[in-house]
């Protein structure tokens, strides 16, 4: 079944696949044919003292070799191509596919791993397409045909090789086990390896391992993990290598034998010289193939371990997809959409749950309060006031627990609490990066679920605490909101996030290159930098995730004016530590331990003297109880 799956990626190229057979047919008959016009031209030639057949031989040997040497440019050409196409069309499937998968799959899938699975994975499959199925297929139609011209010179010499062909399979088929368990391990490794490069190489990770003075504590490490490549690379030329060498062993004392064989016929007579040579040639030329197949046959294994990865992530499918009733979202003139939250119940999946297990590393089911830390950006927060819900022994941790709320069109609502309360979750449960467990988020009255991804996400715009931007240009990242923008509507939504008078400071303006995730700006810059994408997308709801977390307290004041008028014509929840950014909120919610424990205005709660009031002294300098 794996090879068919190999094999059934050629399926669509089946004429050019024909094409390259054909190719490869008429290089085994050249290399051949050599033999025989060899065993004319000294039985019939040079024995017969015939000068004319001299020439006529000399001139096919001559042609012969022309035309091998093209053949053999046009197969390794069309093969390498053909390779090509099937691995871009493989790796655009796979990066496809990535694409599709929920937030889910790369809050635990290492990224490592998944540029192995994309480069180096498909690398494998590459060179098998390219180098090893013609060579495959080049070795059985030379040993077909020098074996079929063999046999018709001197049947006995025939059967002497024929004794190397059981004894081939037997030691390929030791070999085979073991070969196939270290290609394995040694792509395992290399997953592991880049994804130590990728995290610690990043701007981000190189510079937090110097904020903390330990840039050389990941050698170590990184030595390990490169030991093990080079133990399994070394394990792999050993088995290799002792596979080759017992081939050789066998093919040079069948040879010896042949050899003996042969000149006893031609001393008796049997044999004429011409048919002693032409049988040597021929005999080298069997030999080639015969010991080349147990070699391409690991490199087959090679081949579809690095397939068989690669089909484990097409296989996975995404957690989060349309449903087959996906309606659109209404359209709706001159009003917001409504937002609600009914009787919601979610918990962070186990990792197995979410990702392919070979990609997540050492991370299992018993690790789910790990990734409902890493999933949410909230309990990154280890200070003292931080209220997550207490963990499951059961099962994983929960996010949230019977919440309700709702966002009437048009208004603001203020999501407050300590880290760990499950305020940032509302964005993805919104979002639909995950679903909920039970229970139903709702726009307009329709469950997210029953509606259209692209229809969704297009209708919601979210500012995030930390900012990811690519490395490219300050109008680049702007036009991934919308790619039609002019540069006029550019900097108009620059100057109203406030972020312009920076970027005019920049020596390319809009077109310099902030750097990896943007790090060439400041934290204040890169977020305010997000909000301008934002009024560039424009969309009904908007979830201001600590969006102005970064910046002082008077910029955060302008911005909120600027974006007025933006944000009274849309339904907006935001979300946010400090409490000056939602005194203004149409309602405020105070979430603790995943729940809603009070809702209303700034005023309303502060005379309550409830959890809101215990904040907001907490953030005068007034110690809070818990």
């Amino acid at each position: 079944m794996p090879q068919r799956r190999l094999l059934g990626v050629l399926r669509p190229h089946r004429a050019r696949v024909a094409l390259l057979v054909v190719l490869i047919v008429a290089l085994a008959a050249t290399t051949v044919a050599p033999a025989v016009v060899a065993q004319r031209l000294i039985d019939d030639g040079v024995l017969r003292r015939d000068e004319g057949m001299v020439w006529a031989m000399t001139g096919a040997l001559a042609a012969l070799g022309a035309a091998q040497a093209a053949l053999t440019y046009l197969e390794r050409r069309f093969a390498t191509r053909l390779a090509e196409d099937v691995v871009l069309r493989m790796r655009t499937n796979v990066f496809a596919h990535l694409q599709r998968q929920s937030l889910g799959f790369f809050s635990v899938a290492r990224t490592g791993a998944l540029v192995s699975r994309l480069h180096g994975d498909v690398a494998g499959v590459q060179q098998v397409i390219a180098g090893t199925l013609p060579a495959a297929v080049s070795a059985l139609f030379l040993l077909l045909t020098t074996g079929l011209t063999v046999m018709a010179m001197e049947w006995r010499l025939a059967g002497l090789v024929l004794l190397l062909l059981p004894v081939l399979y037997l030691l390929t088929s030791h070999f085979t086990i073991a070969l196939r368990k270290v290609n394995q391990r040694m792509l395992a490794a290399f997953a592991d390896l880049d994804s130590l490069v990728a995290e610690r190489l990043s701007s981000g990770g190189a510079e937090v391992i110097r904020h903390y003075g330990h840039s050389d504590r990941d050698t170590p490490q990184f030595r390990l993990l490169a030991a093990r490549v080079r133990d399994a690379s070394v394990r792999r030329a050993s088995l290799a290598a002792a596979l080759t060498g017992s081939l050789i062993l066998m093919v040079t004392l069948v040879t010896a034998l042949i050899y003996l064989v042969a000149s006893r016929l031609a001393i008796s007579g049997s044999l004429t010289l011409g048919t002693v040579i032409a049988l040597l040639s021929l005999l080298a030329r069997l030999f080639g193939p015969l010991t080349a197949l147990p070699g391409l046959r690991v490199e087959l294994i090679a081949g579809r371990v690095a397939f068989d990865r690669i089909q484990e992530v097409l296989a996975f499918e995404p957690q989060i997809v349309d449903a087959p009733d996906a309606r659109r979202l209404p359209a709706r003139a001159h009003q917001a959409p409504s937002v609600e939250f009914r009787q919601v119940d979610f918990a962070y999946p186990p990792p197995h749950d979410l990702a392919v297990s070979s990609l997540t590393g050492d991370q299992d089911a018993d690790l789910a309060d790990e990734v409902a830390l890493r999933l949410d950006a909230e309990l990154l927060d280890s200070g003292p006031l931080t209220d997550a819900l207490p963990a499951n022994t059961h099962g994983p941790r929960p996010a949230l627990a019977a919440l309700s709320f709702v966002a009437a069109p048009g208004t603001t609502v203020g999501i407050v609490g300590l880290s760990g309360a499950g305020k940032s979750t509302l964005a993805r449960l919104l979002t639909r990066s995950f679903d909920v467990d039970s229970g139903r988020v709702l726009i307009d009255g329709v469950d997210v679920r029953r509606l259209r991804l692209d229809d969704l996400r297009s209708a919601i715009g979210i500012v995030p605490q930390e900012t990811f931007l690519f490395n490219d240009t300050i109008r680049a990242n702007l036009l991934l909101a919308r790619p039609d923008a002019t540069t006029e509507e550019l900097e108009t939504a620059c100057h109203d996030s406030r972020v312009w008078p920076a970027i005019k400071g920049l020596p390319d303006g809009l077109d310099t290159v902030i750097g990896d995730r943007g790090l060439r700006l400041s934290g204040g810059e890169r977020q305010r930098l997000a909000l301008a994408r934002l009024l560039l997308k424009g969309p009904p709801i908007v979830v201001l995730d600590e969006a102005t977390s970064h910046s002082d307290t008077v910029t955060e004041q302008e911005i909120h004016e600027s974006m007025g008028e933006f944000l009274r014509s849309r339904t907006c929840l935001v979300i946010a530590h400090r409490l000056s950014t939602v005194r203004d909120a149409d309602q405020i919610l105070v979430m603790r331990a995943g729940r809603v424990v009070e809702c209303g205005r700034h005023q309303e709660l502060l005379d309550a003297g409830g959890w809101y009031a215990r904040l907001h002294r907490a953030q005068h300098g007034v110690p809070v109880a818990r």
